[in-house]
């Protein structure tokens, strides 16, 4: 079990008597003393001496109840505060002090405080996290060269510049995209005779950068599906394909 500071409590009032070690002063909770309740209640409180923590080594975000999500200071503490077991108080209010180490670990403190049997108790917990490396589900299919999407720019005059500058608008439209999808980046650049193919992980972010580049040099765009296979689920897994023509 990891250490634990023991429990506070209020004095106890005359005529209190331990039935276990005999004491009649310091402090009671019930009809025991206080070093003698916790002693026979262990886990009264307590979390894992060590928390091991998966994140992504690409994208660094943590797995979280099997879900990968950006790391916040929140998503630290609500995470390890649900490690906290604390069912047995009343009212417990639970406070997390994290401490970075070099060694990429971090101390944790966790301050609780509630009520038991009447009476207002306190106590302190230390662990430690530890970060696990792993690669989360988007970027495992990045480095696959899986893609949901298909931008297919097409110019009525290609030149170089226009691909590097068609290049530069797809990276644009994608960048405040990745945050909150990691699969929206291109996985391939293909050349074509009159312009380029861009592959892109996410099949959403393939139709935002497609209708960006579409918007800024007023062309026209066309979308049409494929159907590449059955998802684990039994559903139809479609990839979209966007055609922009650019004037």
């Amino acid at each position: 079990m990891p250490k634990t500071d023991e429990g506070k409590s209020p004095k106890a009032r005359g005529g209190q008597f331990c039935p276990k070690c005999g004491k009649t002063q310091g402090e009671f909770i019930g009809l025991f003393c206080r070093d003698c309740f916790l002693k026979d209640h262990p886990d009264l409180v307590h979390m894992p001496e060590k928390l091991e923590l998966e994140y992504c080594q690409r994208c660094q975000k943590v797995r979280v109840e099997g879900k990968w999500v950006v790391q916040e200071e929140n998503t630290f503490k609500n995470w390890i505060e649900k490690k906290v077991n604390v069912k047995k108080l009343h009212d417990a209010n639970v406070g997390i002090q994290l401490t970075p180490r070099d060694d990429a670990t971090s101390d944790v403190d966790v301050q609780i405080e509630g009520e038991l049997e009447g009476q207002p108790v306190a106590f302190t917990l230390h662990s430690k996290l530890v970060p696990r490396k792993s690669i989360c589900n988007d970027d495992m299919l990045v480095s696959s060269n899986y893609y949901e999407g298909i931008i297919q720019v097409r110019f009525t005059e290609k030149t170089m510049e226009k691909i590097r500058q068609v290049q530069q608008d797809i990276d644009e439209a994608l960048k405040p995209l990745v945050k909150d999808d990691s699969k929206a980046v291109v996985t391939n650049w293909i050349p074509q005779k009159f312009g380029l193919d861009a592959w892109i992980v996410s099949r959403k972010a393939t139709k935002a950068a497609a209708n960006f580049v579409a918007r800024k040099y007023r062309g026209t765009i066309q979308a049409s599906p494929k159907l590449i296979g059955l998802s684990d689920k039994g559903k139809h897994e479609s990839r979209m394909t966007y055609l922009v023509r650019i004037p």
